[in-house]
């Protein structure tokens, strides 16, 4: 019997418009949640407030290659653990390969594109990470909920016992963003009052750490 599908959160970092547009509509129609960037710099803003799952980088980009914002990320530590990269690129050479392993991907891609592949590691990488997910997070707990780097602040100060006026004078954003914010996470994790938020925050190792 073949595994489920598992939706998951993914960022595209391609600067070949076409491409990217492909990337996008395939990953789309598997039920994917896609964010796109077409350099390293967008990518790196991207991943300042999103955690995917996995990042599809080109290693040719303009600017910093896709080594290169690897490498950065990490130096860093602003890359979540979490996360899985995977290049993508036209270099089919042994030691590019090498290069972007030692850098800290999980596997390669070459282009073209073979669609049947791409989809069979990224099944298999959200597989293992989800395998993860189940030994490190307590019993009864969401799995997986894909939450901002914002969403997580919050989701911290709530843990803390932080009210809505104190979450907006440390994030330093309006009450009216923060109300904004607990919704979405009320909704995410399928909770409705403070004291669950506050619940999961600690289960999830959040309460306890400045993630401003």
């Amino acid at each position: 019997m073949g595994r489920s599908r598992i939706p998951a959160t993914i960022l595209c970092v391609e600067d070949e418009e076409f491409l990217l547009e492909e990337l996008q509509e395939e990953l789309s129609s598997k039920g994917h949640n896609v964010l796109t960037a077409t350099n390293s710099d967008e990518a790196e803003a991207i991943l300042a407030e999103y955690r995917p799952d996995i990042v599809l980088c080109d290693v040719m980009l303009p600017g910093r290659s896709g080594f290169e914002l690897l490498n950065d990320l990490r130096d860093g530590d602003r890359l979540a653990e979490t996360t899985a990269f995977i290049f993508l690129t036209a270099l089919s050479d042994r030691e590019p390969h090498l290069e972007g392993l030692r850098a800290g991907a999980v596997d390669y891609l070459t282009k073209p594109v073979d669609l049947d592949l791409l989809h069979l590691k990224i099944e298999n990488t959200l597989a293992f990470a989800h395998r993860l997910r189940e030994g490190m997070v307590p019993l009864g707990e969401p799995l997986d909920v894909h939450l901002s780097r914002r969403e997580e602040q919050v989701l911290s100060l709530l843990g803390q016992g932080a009210r809505t006026g104190a979450i907006a004078a440390r994030l330093e954003i309006s009450e009216h963003t923060v109300s904004h914010y607990i919704k979405e996470l009320y909704r995410k994790l399928g909770i409705n009052n403070r004291a669950d938020a506050a619940r999961i925050a600690i289960s999830l190792g959040l309460s306890a750490t400045n993630r401003t």
